[in-house]
């Protein structure tokens, strides 16, 4: 399987199939998460007015984290296909707690 891996403080916690179709309704959603954003973030407390695509990723995976710890399936659905989409080389997601602050890296395949 071609997967996205999620590691939460270096434990996989997470696979999602990159390998997946997106049908033309789930595109119009992921284009409205965009949307949405393109109004302004908020990640760890600091307002980003126009987020990049970095910033974007990192805002779903905050996300993705909280419903992974709420066991909310649309919304890691929604953020695992958001992030295979827009982010086409993507493998892993690494989220580290440090201490009041959650360090996300991401890593593409080579």
């Amino acid at each position: 399987m071609n997967k996205l891996t999620v590691f939460i403080n270096n434990e996989v916690v997470f696979e999602f199939d990159r390998d997946i179709t997106v049908d033309d309704q789930q595109l119009v959603f992921l284009d409205r998460m965009d949307s949405d954003m393109d109004s302004g973030i908020r990640i760890q407390g600091e307002l980003l007015q126009n987020p990049d695509m970095l910033q974007r990723a990192t805002f779903v995976v905050m996300n993705l984290i909280r419903a992974l710890q709420q066991d909310n399936e649309a919304v890691i659905s929604a953020s695992c296909t958001y992030l295979v989409n827009r982010h086409p080389k993507l493998i892993e997601v690494h989220a580290d707690d440090h201490e009041n602050s959650i360090k996300v890296e991401l890593i593409d395949e080579e």
